[in-house]
């Protein structure tokens, strides 16, 4: 979230985030950006929708998807790349502007949204662009993925939806969680769990089967990189919210009586231990598992690699006052012992005794 009042950055430093996972890049990915450019546009989402197409182009949605899942066949990046860009503008509508109108703007689209994945035969005349695209990318979908994998799709963005509702209640009372519910909430809010499942449709592997995407150490990697890649996005938008606005820095500065600094240190050694946890659960999950899963965790590490360089370098949140370098080559918080927060504490639990 990054909207309204802004905070002060003149001695904002944040601490280099751990993450070992080597950069990669799509080879496609700039004539992507073109096709997801022109799919937006038959659409009418630069124009009717009031979205600058510049704005667009700055979120770098292409490049980041491509860093994702750099083995995903072209025509799915194509759809990932444009359920990135169409997000960031929904996302704008829900999270810019007042309480109320912020309010007003869900109220309106997201039933529409609903039933455009849920029911894509009813259509209105009224719909607007952002609920036509969604529309044409679930028909999309469904030429190029299995029933099961759409019907886990139209549920991420009910789960998505949900948890925006969630954020809206708390913020009409300016009022911040607690961190283990943000740490819950995190899991839905910024499209988390949808981005997850996208990345596995698209990512150029086969279907997981079903009981290795629903056993425990396949479900906490996939919460683990979702609530990462969020939390790396409160790390470098902090200095465009306001106080009461929902950001782990934040949530934190209000648990803990913190400064917001020491918050900000506080919030990478969080994000540094998800990320041990991940690597070391990946590696024991791995061999355990069919290839398609196998590649499906593999793009889950490039998600995360390629989420962490776009929220330093995007424009969306850069302001030129980063002192620190972004990686670190040692996590801030070396170990494995969970964290106090019991609705990721049990992340930790799926590590064999070996691991721990």
């Amino acid at each position: 979230m990054a909207h309204q009042s802004s905070q002060n950055t003149a001695s904002a430093v944040l601490p280099p985030v751990y993450c070992p996972i080597e950069r990669a890049f799509h080879p496609k990915a700039a004539s992507v950006q073109n096709r997801a450019f022109d799919w937006i546009e038959r659409h009418r989402l630069f124009g009717d929708a009031g979205i600058p197409r510049e704005s667009a182009l700055a979120t770098d949605s292409a490049r980041v998807t491509g860093s994702m899942m750099p083995g995903a066949p072209e025509d799915l990046l194509l759809l990932y790349a444009t359920y990135v860009y169409w997000g960031f503008s929904v996302d704008d509508l829900f999270d810019t502007g007042t309480t109320e109108e912020r309010t007003h703007h869900y109220r309106t689209l997201a039933p529409r949204l609903m039933r455009a994945v849920e029911s894509p035969a009813a259509q209105a005349d009224d719909d607007g662009p952002h609920v036509a695209l969604l529309l044409d990318m679930r028909r999309y979908l469904e030429r190029c993925a299995t029933p099961a994998q759409v019907r886990l799709w139209v549920d991420t963005i009910h789960a998505w939806l949900l948890g925006v509702a969630l954020e809206l209640d708390s913020t009409r009372d300016q009022s911040l969680p607690g961190v283990n519910d943000y740490l819950f909430v995190r899991m839905y809010v910024g499209a988390a769990r949808a981005v997850t499942v996208t990345l596995e449709i698209c990512g150029g592997g086969e279907e997981i089967p079903a009981q290795e995407r629903e056993s425990t150490a396949v479900t906490a990697l996939t919460q683990a990189a979702g609530v990462l890649m969020n939390l790396y996005q409160d790390l470098f938008s902090h200095h465009k919210e306001g106080p009461t606005d929902h950001n782990i820095i934040n949530v934190l500065t209000h648990a803990t009586g913190s400064s917001q600094q020491q918050a900000r240190v506080q919030a990478v050694e969080l994000c540094d231990r998800i990320m041990v946890l991940f690597l070391r659960l990946r590696e024991q999950t791995a061999p355990r598992v069919s290839a398609p899963t196998r590649t499906y965790l593999d793009n889950l590490g490039h998600a995360l690699s390629g989420v962490l360089d776009w929220c330093h370098t995007t424009a969306r949140y850069k302001t030129g006052t980063t002192t620190a370098p972004v990686r670190a080559e040692q996590p801030s918080a070396p170990g494995l012992a969970p964290p106090p927060y019991p609705n990721i504490a049990w992340w930790w639990d799926q590590l064999d005794q070996c691991h721990t």
